[in-house]
């Protein structure tokens, strides 16, 4: 845990520096914080004392932002989460459980933030996959105005799109249920206008996987996403993740066999993303996610292989400018940021 420096982004630990989760030797696969920065959420791929899946979750101290475990202090999720979300109001948390091909689904106690499964606690993300075959959802994500939700399926390449019901959270698969990506699709990124998403893949770079980025138009009434033309942009060496600027003019890709961020514009009208000048700037060792601070002037990469955080200044232009590094616990994977920065 850190607090961040609102001139220059640096990160100072917080006291305690760390606090536990409920994963075991498989580790904490992401982390996610509601909007008004009060609880925060992490999927653990096992947990310690039942080998079962948990979320744990942590109320969030408003001075200090240190968490706090909530009692009780995990909930059981689906098998291998691999990714979480949350709404943007604050009502409800979805986990993509790649083992059982199912997104999980949850309402949050607003007094202590709890979450409850709601019923039915899960939706499946296997339609249109082939008797016996896996969709292996391994991300989600929620789009702005809080009606839609997409799970990215890495087994078969596609997205599962759903429609958000306001009052249960309980997602409903959309018509169709599924848009195709390239191979091995590995998160899904919403710009903040809502209008276009982006999924990096991870199976991809180089001259005979040119896949790199899918990119799509969002129908603002159905929420079908629907592929632009061209339908993906070249990026590094396997991206395997997509942060857009709060302005949505930028985007930014995380490449993890390259150890480099990929730089695009994106065009306002089609959400086509072409690259900048430069077009790539270096991180640490084996980065995983990348995330933009609300205020939209700095950003964070999780570098796995050198147990750092790599920050960066965002330019005018879009480019970033590398700004230092912070130490952080072995193999860290996700990051988020509480409110604004201070």
């Amino acid at each position: 845990m850190y607090t961040m420096n609102s001139c220059t982004g640096g990160l100072s630990p917080t006291t305690p520096a760390t606090v536990p989760t409920g994963a075991n030797m498989f580790g904490s696969e992401q982390m996610v914080v509601d909007a008004a920065g009060r609880f925060a959420y992490v999927a653990n791929l096992m947990s310690n004392a039942l080998d079962q899946a948990t979320i744990s979750m942590f109320t969030i101290d408003s001075t200090t932002g240190v968490l706090t475990p909530t009692t009780p202090a995990t909930v059981s999720t689906g098998f291998f989460p691999q990714g979480i979300a949350i709404d943007p109001s604050g009502k409800f948390v979805y986990t993509a459980n790649s083992d059982d091909n199912s997104v999980s689904m949850f309402t949050i106690n607003q007094a202590t933030g709890i979450l409850s499964p709601t019923t039915p606690p899960a939706v499946s993300t296997l339609a249109q996959v082939s008797t016996g075959m896996y969709s292996s959802p391994d991300a989600v994500t929620v789009h702005p105005s809080g009606s839609f939700a997409y799970a990215v399926n890495q087994d078969d390449a596609t997205v599962s799109m759903f429609t958000i019901d306001s009052t249960t959270g309980v997602l409903i698969p959309a018509t169709p249920a599924t848009v195709f990506t390239g191979p091995d699709p590995f998160d899904i990124t919403v710009d903040p206008s809502g209008k276009f998403a982006y999924v990096p893949n991870n199976d991809s770079g180089g001259p005979l996987m040119p896949y790199g980025i899918s990119q799509y138009t969002i129908d603002p009434v159905t929420g079908v996403l629907t592929p632009n033309n061209p339908p993906d942009v070249a990026a590094g060496n396997s991206p395997t993740s997509v942060a857009v600027d709060p302005s949505s003019k930028f985007a930014y890709v995380v490449n993890r066999q390259d150890n480099t961020i990929s730089m695009y514009t994106i065009d306002p009208s089609s959400g086509n993303l072409t690259p900048n000048s430069p077009a790539t700037i270096a991180t640490g060792a084996q980065p995983w996610r990348i995330i933009i601070d609300p205020s939209g002037k700095f950003v964070y990469v999780t570098n796995q292989g050198s147990a750092s955080l790599s920050i960066y200044t965002l330019n005018s232009n879009g480019t970033l400018t590398a700004a230092g590094t912070a130490m952080t616990g072995n193999d860290p994977v996700s990051v988020a940021i509480v409110g604004t920065t201070r």
